[in-house]
Order: C-alpha cells, then sequence, then structure tokens
C-alpha cells in the first residue's frame, strides 16, 4: 500500500477530508483547516494509503522522536472488514517505534458501544495494547493504546504540547 502526503494530491484531499467528516462525530473532531495548517509543521501529518489508485485509508499524525501518534484514523466503510486497516496499521508498526492512539471508553451505557468494544478488539488484534491509561481531550475523555505495554508518558505528553504549541499540557491518568 502506497502512502501519500495530502499535500500533493488534491483529489484524495477531498476525499480524505469528506471521510474524516463522516467517521468522527462532530464533537471529537477539530476543524479540517485546524489539521490542515498543523500538517504544514514538521512532524504533523496528513497521509492517504492508496492502493490500484484508491484510497484505503488515510491517518492524521504526529511523530516525535520516540513516537507516532494517530490523531485520527479512518477506513472507508467499503473497505472496512477487508483488512486494509490491518494492512495500514501493519505498514505504520514497521516504520515506527512505538504506535499511539486514543479510542472511546468501554462505556456499557454509551450509544454505540457494540462499535466501541469491535474498534478496541480490532486495535487488539492489529498489536495494540491498553496502556491503563485514559485522557481527557477534545471530544471527551478516552482509552490510550499503544504498541508498546507500557506507555512513555514524557513523549505522550510532548506529542500534545507539540500540536498547541506548547501551551497544553494534557490531562493524563493511570488507572488505579
Amino acid at each position: 500500500m502506497q502512502q501519500i502526503d495530502l499535500h500533493t494530491n488534491p483529489r484524495l484531499r477531498r476525499q480524505a477530508k469528506q471521510l474524516y467528516l463522516e467517521a468522527f462525530p462532530k464533537e471529537e473532531r477539530l476543524p479540517w483547516w485546524v489539521l490542515w495548517l498543523n500538517s504544514l509543521r514538521r512532524g504533523i501529518d496528513l497521509t492517504a494509503f492508496v492502493e490500484d489508485g484508491a484510497m484505503m485509508g488515510f491517518t492524521a499524525s504526529v511523530t516525535t522522536a520516540r513516537m507516532h501518534f494517530l490523531l485520527f484514523f479512518a477506513v472507508p466503510e467499503t473497505s472496512r472488514g477487508c483488512g486494509h486497516g490491518s494492512a495500514i496499521l501493519a505498514q505504520l508498526r514497521q516504520q515506527h517505534q512505538a504506535v499511539t492512539l486514543n479510542v472511546e471508553l468501554l462505556d456499557p451505557e454509551a450509544e454505540n458501544y457494540p462499535q466501541r468494544q469491535r474498534r478496541f478488539r480490532f486495535y487488539g488484534r492489529n498489536g495494540f495494547f491498553d496502556t491503563g491509561y485514559h485522557v481527557w481531550e477534545v471530544g471527551g475523555k478516552f482509552r490510550v493504546l499503544a504498541t508498546q505495554p507500557e506507555l512513555d508518558v514524557a513523549s505522550y505528553r510532548e506529542i500534545f504540547r507539540k500540536l498547541s504549541f506548547g501551551v497544553w499540557n494534557v490531562k493524563l491518568k493511570k488507572d488505579e
């Protein structure tokens, strides 16, 4: 699967933006223009994953020396269950020492609880561990998953400082 920087391909950029708007609830999204402007900075990327000319998924990510953080990761609904999401994650795991992301809490009272369970299992099958941390960010409280069993808290905090130009100290808490 080929990785294409969305700055180089307007057609894929439009598709990624549409996927982003469809895949994430409004309360969990940043405005697209904020993602776009941030992606002009070193280490913050908007990437399409393409196979046979078709977009199989996209990521908005932040990379530091010791961590690759998936701020947003989405696969088109028509590509779900076909192995594309797993292929993308495998590619990222090969390229980066540690990959980290946040997922919605497994709250049985949540309207989309079955979807949250499927997502949690998907990441587990793809080599992600529940780090035992939760975080408060745009859109609410989330679980932190990583390809390393122990979260590198300093690197995780560095990701959010980078995203916020050093003004946001992320609220992160370990389970008791």
